[in-house]
């Protein structure tokens, strides 16, 4: 009996190694998700200077800097998930290497009407204000929930 125990012990453990592993380099697996395409919003301009819109791909980052002009990326993705972790960690490092301007304002996506959220908005709006001039490009992963969120409570857009 208690080898049966330790074999479902040691089998839990392996697991949960190797589903923390993938999700620590999600970003590695990520563009192989094909059925997530289908599920991500697109991309739209809201105001005159604001896109929102889904994690960009990696040639999506370089057409936003390059062709729509954007230099400011605010990511709503939220690091105490491993999978977003990830995704944040890329984007960064794409965004340095760009000179792109990057800033990490977490929402929840499980409980968008969250105190923590409206938080998040007004260090939205501090950044915008910061950047009124500038081209800003807001995110979440999917670009459906979180953006969607910020876009009427921080825009006053409506879907």
């Amino acid at each position: 009996m208690a080898g049966k125990i330790l074999r479902g012990i040691f089998l839990v453990v392996l697991i949960g190694y190797f589903l923390s592993l993938g999700a620590s380099y999600f970003s590695y697996i990520e563009p192989y998700l094909f059925p997530l395409r289908l599920i991500q919003g697109n991309a739209r301009l809201v105001t005159e200077n604001i896109i929102i819109g889904p994690y960009p791909r990696d040639r999506d980052f370089e057409k936003l800097v390059k062709v729509k002009k954007v230099t400011v990326f605010i990511s709503l993705l939220n690091p105490s998930l491993p999978f977003e972790k990830d995704l944040i960690r890329k984007e960064r490092e794409i965004l340095d290497s760009l000179g792109v301007t990057f800033y990490n304002v977490p929402l929840s996506f499980i409980n968008l009407e969250s105190p923590e959220n409206y938080r998040a908005i007004t260090r939205i709006r501090e950044i915008i204000q910061k950047h009124k001039n500038e081209k800003i490009y807001i995110h979440c992963y999917l670009g459906r929930h979180r953006v969607e969120f910020v876009a009427k409570n921080l825009l006053g857009v409506v879907k």
